[in-house]
């Protein structure tokens, strides 16, 4: 029966609403509301049935088209924007390891497992092989975050399966294009199976980085529009899958994760922060709403599929075992034997075992699966059995291992961050308790209150602050009193504020985008150390000025034979390196002064020493490097000195001047004429600098 668009709306609209209500239900159960989705979907299905004015709903179901070109995009967009890129490309090697070789071992296993104990012919168990290979940890994901699981290990997880899932389809294409053909297994074959794998994957993967990097050239000119940045990235995400796939015929996905990193990686200096956050929240909410209908819709299908075509008689539910098996057994033998090589060269790659069992255990499928089952042609020996098995296999990850993985995750003790979350907020309603009760006793002195309901008031809050302070200091003292909730407090405050003043220092033009990006990145590190694991992080001077050995001899060539120009902008780069470095370390002094007068931080003076003693270190780290350049260059000293000093007095300037809009003693249009003023002089002193270096030291 023919809906009719307004019709179609409609059934939408009640799915949607039906999602959101299980999400809220299943948020409260903290259950991840994709599990129960699944559920809620069956039963919505059968309700369909015995309600005459809801069969409409019934015409419902996951078919490739949807999943493919309407819901998949938004995923895997979504996942590759919010992903942290450095991070990313610094974990390449275990995620395309584990993404790319492990994922064609995963199919020959498990098509070798269905061939032997299953009906499913040679093909068939290839092409199931392929399909049911791709990862897709949404559930787990979600989870690690609310509980705030290591970062680098939702990394390791996120990253694999966003490059599961281009490798998965494109694998599943190579297979059902030498199957149609009926083209024999041999050396030729293999190979041209490889190169059209490579040309696929990395043409999808070039094609998404052109367009994601089309789209932050033309942000600049569209000034800070959250509303036009959103739009680009809509149309980026979705033009790049299509005309990958469609047009030039490689891989849609890989497109679409190609212009989500890079989108990333130049949004850090492209995007202010208010931007930044709108773009998260819009394409969270376009992930929640693929999410929701992908496995509402399973439910659905699974009913139709399970429920309504024996799916319980003895040789379905005995290949659907089969299948589970399958896949345990194959990513056991990837995740366990991939990992393991890891770090024996590099220590920073090694994986530790912990992080292979729950990398093992969230292997959940998904999304890519379902899109890939569902365009099997209908002719094809074993199909109907090919689908439930996946369905089965689907459903069996999602409810086993997504709702038990919490646990596992618990019981190694890779939840830790969550005592600091509770810290924070803990702290937050003290600080809030605090300063009402200030303005309480402020009110009460210059107007007149009834006694007994102000100090009925007064009471209340003492009594909550008494009862947060205890609470607090119970926090502290926990694990044999190391304090790493505190201490996780005060390094995460000191470090932010460092970013907080790189991040000045760019928006006025002192620091190049790229120096920022870099800064950005080391923080960010430092503080995921801080967070997950309460250790000092390391210097950041220390990781500022690390390099590749192959880039640093890269550098030294260049220099070398480079010319006046190039030594001209490493040594320019040198300087800005250090200044903005001492620049942070002021800031972080600014914010353990403020730490110091604390009610609560003042009564723990030695974890804020240490802070500070690291960070003098640091000063002192970045006043040798920049003594080692002054005598290697004096004649520059007093011209870079002069210029610096009078970029950081205009960056001052400028934020003076924010500072005054926001608090509305300027217009809106003297802030942005005094604003393009001050940019012109930061840009001119720039060249000044460089114009410095390259007349007096590049030689």
């Amino acid at each position: 029966m023919a809906l009719g668009l307004p019709g179609m709306i409609s059934v939408a609209a009640v799915l949607l609403f039906v999602a959101v209500l299980a999400a809220v239900g299943f948020k409260r159960l903290k259950i991840p509301y994709t599990v129960g989705l699944v559920l809620v979907g069956i039963g919505f299905y059968y309700l369909c049935g015995q309600v005459p004015e809801l069969r409409q709903f019934r015409h419902f179901r996951l078919n490739r088209d949807l999943i493919m070109y309407a819901l998949l995009p938004s995923l895997i967009f979504s996942a590759s924007i919010n992903i942290d890129s450095k991070l990313l490309f610094r974990n390449f090697t275990p995620t395309f390891l584990l993404a790319g070789p492990g994922l064609v071992i995963s199919t020959f296993v498990i098509s070798f497992i269905m061939y032997c104990f299953t009906p499913l012919t040679p093909a068939g168990s290839l092409l199931f092989g392929a399909l049911i290979s791709a990862t897709d940890p949404v559930a787990v994901i979600s989870l690690f975050e609310i509980v705030g699981a290591p970062k680098r290990l939702r990394i390791l997880i996120d990253g694999e399966s966003l490059f599961n899932d281009a490798t998965a389809i494109v694998m599943y294409s190579l297979v059902y294009k030498i199957l149609l053909t009926g083209t024999a297994f041999s050396l030729s074959t293999a190979g041209i199976a490889a190169y059209d794998f490579l040309f696929i994957f990395f043409g999808g993967l070039l094609v998404g980085a052109a367009a994601g990097y089309l789209m932050v050239q033309l942000v600049l000119p569209a000034g800070d529009d959250p509303m036009v940045e959103i739009a680009l990235s809509v149309i980026v995400a979705y033009a790049a899958f299509i005309f990958a796939d469609r047009v030039l015929g490689v891989s849609g996905v890989m497109a679409c994760l190609g212009a989500g990193v890079v989108v990333s990686y130049y949004g850090i200096s492209r995007f202010t922060p208010q931007t930044k956050n709108h773009l998260r929240q819009f394409w969270d909410f376009m992930s929640f709403v693929a999410n929701s209908y992908i496995f509402l819709l399973l439910g659905f299908t699974e009913d139709f599929y399970l429920f309504r075509r024996q799916a319980f008689d003895f040789p379905v539910l005995n290949s659907i075992i089969w299948g589970i098996i399958a896949i345990q057994v194959s990513r056991a033998i990837i995740v366990f034997g991939i990992c393991p090589l890891l770090g024996r060269r590099d220590k920073d790659q090694k994986i530790d075992w912990k992080y292979q069992v729950l990398i093992f255990w969230g292997g959940l499928r998904g999304a890519v699966p379902l899109a890939l089952v569902f365009s099997l042609p209908e002719n094809l020996p074993h199909r109907s059995l090919i689908v439930q098995i996946t369905l089965g296999v689907v459903v069996f990850t999602l409810l086993a291992q997504g709702m038990t993985i919490g646990k596992l995750l618990s019981r190694f003790k890779l939840d830790r961050a969550s005592s600091y979350r509770r810290f924070s907020q803990v702290h937050a309603v003290l600080v809030a308790c605090r300063r009402s009760l200030e303005k309480l006793r402020k009110l009460v002195a210059v107007w007149h209150f009834p006694p007994p309901v102000v100090g009925e008031l007064e009471t209340g809050y003492r009594d909550k602050i008494r009862d947060r302070q205890a609470e607090l200091n119970k926090l502290v003292k926990t694990e044999a009193g190391e304090k790493p909730a505190l201490r996780r407090s005060i390094w995460t405050q000191v470090l932010r504020a460092e970013r907080d003043s790189f991040r000045e220092l760019f928006d006025s033009g002192f620091i190049p985008e790229r120096l920022f990006r870099d800064l950005y990145f080391c923080l960010d590190q430092q503080l995921e150390t801080i967070i997950s694991s309460a250790g000092p992080p390391l210097s950041l001077a220390s990781e500022l000025f690390r390099k590749h050995p192959l880039v640093e001899l890269i550098g030294k060539f260049s220099c070398r034979f480079g010319g006046r120009k190039y030594r001209a902008y490493r040594l320019n780069e040198a300087y800005l390196n250090c200044c903005a470095l001492a620049v942070g370390v002021l800031s972080a002094r600014e914010k353990l002064a403020e730490l110091r007068k604390n009610d609560f931080f003042k009564d723990y003076p030695e974890d804020i020493e240490k802070c500070a003693k690291f960070h003098e270190e640091n000063l002192r780290e970045v006043m040798r490097r920049l003594k080692d350049l002054e005598t290697a260059h004096p004649d520059l000293l007093p011209a870079i000195s002069s210029t610096i000093l009078q970029q950081m007095a205009y960056s001052n300037e400028l934020k003076t001047i924010d500072e005054l809009l926001e608090d509305m003693e300027i217009s809106e249009r003297i802030h942005t004429e005094l604003t393009a003023l001050l940019r012109r002089r930061i840009s001119e002193n720039r060249r000044r600098v460089y114009r410095e270096i390259l007349r007096g030291g590049a030689a």
